[in-house]
């Protein structure tokens, strides 16, 4: 069970100091009382005592300790000694020679090790001296035992106390560093996100700015270029027409500052096959294109995103088809079905490759796909382009 501690504090220091003044001032007294070794040799007592001082410290050190064997060599030392001075010399040492251990085993004691050490120490290592004392005398030096193990054991709690404390400081310490550390992670996410965040919004903004007022102005613009030929046949119709191209307008700046206000579109409330067929029929108004609308299915009730998505994808499609392909005549299907919604919508203008797909289509895309749905582009059966708008309903709707 050996290891290696760190360097001492001040309580191992005091007991250092404490066993080297123990050992002192036993060398002193008996150099000022010499007949009291009752005719042994000084420095045989010397050095008997200075092995029982020096050699323990082969296990307890600076920045070592062996809570094993450093109670075995005190076994053997001190109770070696312990039996030559009372045994052999016969010489009356009191408690001397056992106190200083019995404290150093109160204060390196550990769990493993107090299971055998508590009764050597307490029980054999006395045991010497009851051949030069009375029975009484005997059991009375447990006192002398007894508080000087308790010293020892107050200063292992202060020990086995800071190392505690300071393993929960250092335990509290990672912790922190911890916390910041995912702090400091979580912080660079959310940055990530609220970037990712304004990205998204700013491109759906201008998804939404690019559906309504593309689809709004080319309805008024197509509807001008008529109005300048209707001035020299039919200036009553020419004013009818301009009223409501100017109806379109205001309707078109409505959308615009609903969508700066992030205020969903009011018609969202209404089924999406009637908001279809008022985007068909005003188009058709407004820029003198056969649009034809057909449903086909049983509707039923739809989220509002799914609405909002149809509706700008429609918008696009006719703004597409008459202001790149010019077409005349658009059809328009809209199909529901138990498992998915179906937009089909087919123009006879421009045919498909000479298409080029701009923002627009890919603002398509990007909504669609957003829903799990599909969009195909294809040429119509009458040349121009096809537009198969689909998207699934379950676990979306």
């Amino acid at each position: 069970m050996k290891k290696t501690d760190q360097d001492w504090i001040w309580v191992d220091w005091f007991i250092f100091f404490l066993r080297l003044c123990w050992y002192l001032s036993g060398i002193l007294y008996f150099y000022l009382h010499m007949e009291d070794l009752g005719g042994q040799s000084f420095f045989l007592f010397v050095g008997i005592l200075t092995v029982s001082y020096i050699v323990p410290h082969i296990f307890w050190r600076p920045g070592y300790k062996d809570p094993v064997f450093y109670p075995i060599t005190e076994l053997i030392v001190a109770g070696g000694a312990s039996i030559y001075f009372n045994i052999v010399s016969r010489l009356d040492l009191g408690a001397s020679m056992v106190l200083m251990p019995i404290l150093m085993i109160g204060f390196l004691a550990t769990k493993q090790t107090a299971k055998w050490t508590y009764p050597l120490f307490f029980l054999g290592l006395p045991i010497p001296r009851l051949w030069t004392m009375d029975t009484v005398d005997y059991f009375l030096q447990y006192i002398d035992i007894f508080i000087f193990f308790g010293f020892g054991a107050c200063f292992n709690y202060v020990i086995h106390s800071r190392q505690k404390t300071k393993r929960i400081i250092e335990e509290n310490h990672k912790q922190y560093q911890l916390i910041q550390e995912q702090y400091r992670v979580l912080q660079q996410y959310a940055e990530q996100i609220e970037k990712v965040t304004l990205l998204q919004e700013r491109n759906r903004l201008a998804q939404e700015l690019h559906d309504t007022v593309g689809h709004h102005f080319t309805s008024v613009t197509v509807g001008l270029d008529a109005i300048s030929y209707l001035l020299e046949t039919d200036v009553d119709k020419a004013k009818q027409k301009i009223e409501m191209l100017a109806n379109v307008s205001r309707k078109g700046l409505e959308d615009i500052r609903k969508n700066i206000h992030q205020i969903a579109p009011a018609e969202n409330d209404e089924p999406l096959s009637f908001l279809l067929h008022q985007i068909a029929d005003n188009f058709k108004k407004n820029t003198d294109t056969d649009v034809q609308f057909h449903m086909k299915g049983k509707e039923f009730s739809i989220s509002k995103n799914i609405k909002l998505v149809f509706i700008r994808c429609l918008q696009e499609a006719l703004t597409n088809a008459k202001r790149h392909g010019g077409a005349s005549e658009i059809n328009i299907d809209y199909i529901f079905s138990n498992s998915e919604i179906v937009l089909i919508i087919e123009n006879n203008g421009t045919p498909i490759d000479a298409l080029h797909p701009g923002f627009g289509i890919t603002a398509m895309k990007e909504r669609i796909g957003e829903l799990y749905g599909n969009l195909e582009i294809s040429s119509g059966e009458h040349c121009g382009v096809k537009l198969t708008i689909t998207v699934p309903i379950k676990g979306v709707a």
